[in-house]
């Protein structure tokens, strides 16, 4: 097999976890962990760890958190070899703040250095991504980047729409997409479509099939994911209860580099989207953004054990 190619954003987080109920405006005792994040580079680290080849487009300054993201992802098995370090730049980073339970509370980026992934640096790396057998985006890159990406990349575009204002600026061009993975926030801004009931979600999902884009998976946290395709829809969930989630800030993440790495491997529509809900209840089983013991057979154990 070739390798798979991402490209947007790279970060350092910085992550804390309440010890009891968190009290606004105030100083609260917990506990703060520091790792390498950024949506892209956390679904290629995830991919890495699954045994596949991965090659990084993306962008840092020339401070300490981006020496330490290109160290970092070199580390795991990430080729950062077109990365491009800005002089003078801040490099991406990320906090959160989690709640006594482990899930997210409030959270912050600074990722003003995406500006400069710009569309030069596609063309830059035109080859690269012409090559690659997929090619994963994510939605903090630029209109004008994303743009460019879809009229140059003859590989099939997998996207994370990353949040709601994202995902409105990528509206345009979600025609071009192979496969999405929106939140059910996402999917209403992509489609103007309410998205509160399952039904709902079913109809703005397809909205999206009539527009152009093959496959769309739809995260809905603890009711699982839902997938449509051309060829119709299924809808999976946790039926069992899942008491082990430390860290919910890497679950989709996880969850599209499950979606990704089973398409490759030629799994079926039913066999991917538990393959990604799987890769999602394994990321959440750690404190870290990335779960360093994420691996086929993992992912296959959460899917015996907790999906029906």
């Amino acid at each position: 097999m070739g390798y798979i190619a991402g490209i947007g954003g790279a970060n350092l987080d910085i992550h804390g976890k309440g010890d009891r109920k968190l009290i606004m405006r105030d100083s609260n005792p917990g506990s703060l962990h520091t790792s390498l994040g950024g949506v892209c580079r956390n679904i290629c680290e995830n991919l890495a760890l699954l045994g596949a080849q991965v090659k990084m487009v993306t962008v840092v300054g020339d401070d300490y958190r981006g020496k330490n993201i290109i160290s970092g992802c070199e580390a795991v098995g990430i080729d950062m070899s077109a990365t491009r370090v800005i002089p003078g730049e801040r490099s991406s980073s990320y906090v959160s703040i989690m709640d006594e339970d482990g899930d997210m509370l409030l959270a912050m980026s600074d990722m003003h250095i995406i500006k400069r992934l710009d569309a030069q640096l596609v063309d830059d790396n035109a080859q690269l991504l012409c090559n690659a057998d997929m090619v994963i985006c994510d939605g903090n890159l630029s209109a004008q980047t994303v743009e460019r990406l879809t009229e140059i990349c003859l590989s099939p575009l997998y996207l994370d729409p990353v949040s709601t204002t994202w995902a409105r600026e990528l509206k345009p061009f979600i025609a071009s997409f192979d496969t999405i993975k929106p939140n059910a926030l996402e999917l209403e801004a992509l489609t103007d479509c309410p998205c509160t009931t399952v039904e709902e979600i079913e109809h703005a999902a397809g909205v999206l099939i009539r527009q152009g884009v093959r496959r769309v998976f739809v995260s809905m946290g603890a009711n699982g994911m839902l997938y449509m395709g051309r060829e119709g829809t299924i809808h999976r969930k946790c039926r069992r209860p899942f008491d082990r989630m430390v860290n919910a800030t890497g679950a989709g993440d996880a969850s599209m580099a499950g979606i990704v790495f089973a398409s490759r491997e030629g799994m079926t529509a039913e066999e991917t989207l538990l393959f990604a809900m799987g890769a999602g209840m394994v990321a959440i089983s750690s404190p870290d953004t990335i779960n360093q013991k994420m691996s086929v057979e993992a992912i296959q154990n959460m899917i015996k054990e907790y999906i029906v």
